[in-house]
C-alpha cells in the first residue's frame, strides 16, 4: 500500500494550488483526481484577480507564465444591466475570462512539470475512506479506496473534489442542502453582436436575484453564455432554468437584436453553485476543505475559482506545519479555518447583506439603478461591496 503525507483530492484549481505550494516542501504527496486532463468543466469562465494573485503568490515564474498564455482574455470593466440601464465598472485590478479546460489543465501542467514531490493518480476517483485512530495516536490518519479496490495510507486529507463532495460530508457530518446552493447553465455562442471585448456582462431581473444572466466575451468572437441562481428561489418560477435563459434573450429587445444572427456551438450544461453563507465548517482532526467542497463561491457574484486557489494555497501551507510538528489535530488544522477567514470573512459578511437586503426589498435594484448613472456613487457603493 503507497502511503503519503498529504493526500488531495480533486485536481481541479484548489487542489492544484495546494499541489504547487507543497512542491516547495519535503511531503510526499499524492494528487487525485477522477478524469484525465484537459477536461471540460462547466463554468462562467471568469478568472479573477484573487486566482491570479494567488498563482503569483505560489510562484512569480507561474504568474508571469500564465500572462504570457494565449487562451486568456483580459477583463478591464463589468458592465452591469437592468431595465435597460447599462452601468460600467472600471475594474481595479484586471480580470480574465478563459475556458476552464484550458485554465485547468495549464494550472496541472504546472504540477506535472514542477512538483517531483507529488504523485498524480488521473481517473482515480476516491469512493471513501478509513479512519485510523487509537488512544494512543500510534494510528493515524486515513486509508483511501480509489474505485478500481486500491488503497493509500495518508496522515492529513486536502479535499478539492468539488460541489457536494461525498468525502467533506463524510468528515464534516453535514449533509447536503438545496437551500444553501444555486444551479447554473451555460453555453457558448459565437456571433452575439455589441460585446466590449474587455468587459463581462451581468443582466439583473428582480424576481431572478440573486441569479443574473451573464455574457462573457472571449477570444475569437465566442461568448460564454450562461444564466444561475439560488435552487430555492428558482423552484417558485414555472419554467425550468434553460427556459429562462432562452426567454430571457428573446423576450429583452436589446437582447434579441444582439443575438439574432447568433449561434449555439455547445450543449447547454450546468452544474451546482455552492454558495457561502458565512458558515466555514471545512477542518477537522487530519483534513481541511476547500474550494467548492467547502461552499467557498461568493454569495453575489457566483465566482468561485478566485477563493478555491486561495484556500488550496493556506491549506497547503498548514499542512506542511502538521506534518513538519507531526500533530494532525482538529485544533492544528483549525488554523487553516481561521487564516481562511481572516482572508475572506468580512468580504463574505458585506455580499450577504447585500444580498439579503435586496432579496427581502427588491425595490433596491431600482435604488442601485437609479444611483449608478452617477458614476462617483456607483463607484463608491463598489468599493463599500470589494
Amino acid at each position: 500500500m503507497l502511503s503519503f503525507d498529504i493526500a488531495i483530492i480533486g485536481a481541479g484549481p484548489a487542489g492544484c494550488a495546494a499541489a504547487l505550494t507543497l512542491a516547495q516542501s519535503n511531503c510526499r504527496v499524492a494528487l487525485f483526481e477522477k478524469e484525465t486532463f484537459p477536461r471540460p468543466k462547466i463554468c462562467g469562465d471568469g478568472v479573477c484577480d484573487r486566482s491570479v494573485n494567488t498563482l503569483r503568490a505560489i510562484s512569480q515564474e507561474y504568474y508571469d507564465e500564465f500572462m504570457q498564455f494565449a487562451e486568456k482574455q483580459t477583463m478591464s470593466s463589468t458592465t452591469f444591466v437592468y431595465k435597460n440601464n447599462r452601468s460600467v465598472l472600471n475594474l481595479k485590478n484586471f480580470g480574465y475570462v478563459c475556458k476552464r479546460e484550458f485554465f485547468d489543465n495549464f494550472l496541472f501542467s504546472l504540477v506535472q512539470r514542477n512538483s517531483q514531490n507529488v504523485e498524480v493518480f488521473q481517473q482515480t476517483p476516491v469512493q471513501y475512506f478509513d479512519k485510523l485512530s487509537n488512544q494512543e495516536k500510534t494510528e493515524q490518519g486515513f486509508i483511501l479506496h480509489d474505485a478500481q479496490g486500491n488503497t493509500y495510507k495518508t496522515y492529513l486529507l486536502i479535499v478539492a473534489n468539488g460541489a457536494k463532495s461525498n468525502i467533506a460530508q463524510q468528515l464534516t457530518g453535514e449533509k447536503y442542502s438545496e437551500k444553501e446552493n444555486g444551479v447554473a447553465i451555460r453555453a457558448y455562442y459565437e456571433g452575439v453582436s455589441g460585446c466590449d471585448a474587455q468587459s463581462i456582462e451581468l443582466h439583473y431581473k428582480k424576481e431572478y436575484f440573486p441569479g443574473y444572466l451573464w455574457i462573457f466575451p472571449m477570444a475569437n468572437g465566442i461568448c460564454n453564455v450562461g444564466f444561475g441562481g439560488a435552487i430555492e428561489k428558482l423552484k417558485t418560477q414555472p419554467e425550468n432554468i434553460q427556459a429562462i435563459m432562452q426567454q430571457w434573450i428573446s423576450g429583452d429587445e436589446e437582447l434579441k437584436k444582439r443575438f439574432a444572427n447568433a449561434r449555439i456551438i455547445s450543449p447547454i450544461q450546468g452544474g451546482l453553485v455552492p454558495y457561502n453563507n458565512n458558515v466555514f465548517n471545512c477542518s477537522g482532526e487530519g483534513f481541511m476543505i476547500c474550494g467548492d467542497a467547502a461552499s467557498l463561491i461568493d454569495p453575489i457574484s457566483g465566482g468561485g475559482i478566485g477563493n478555491a486557489m486561495l484556500s488550496g494555497r493556506l491549506a497547503a501551507l498548514q499542512a506542511v506545519d502538521c506534518v513538519q510538528t507531526q500533530d494532525f489535530s482538529a485544533q492544528k488544522t483549525k488554523l487553516y479555518e481561521e487564516a481562511l477567514k481572516k482572508r475572506i470573512q468580512r468580504e463574505i459578511k458585506n455580499r450577504l447583506r447585500i444580498q439579503r437586503a435586496i432579496i427581502r426589498f427588491p425595490f433596491l435594484l431600482n435604488v442601485l439603478s437609479f444611483v449608478s448613472k452617477n458614476q462617483k456613487i456607483f463607484n463608491r457603493i463598489a468599493r463599500w461591496y470589494n
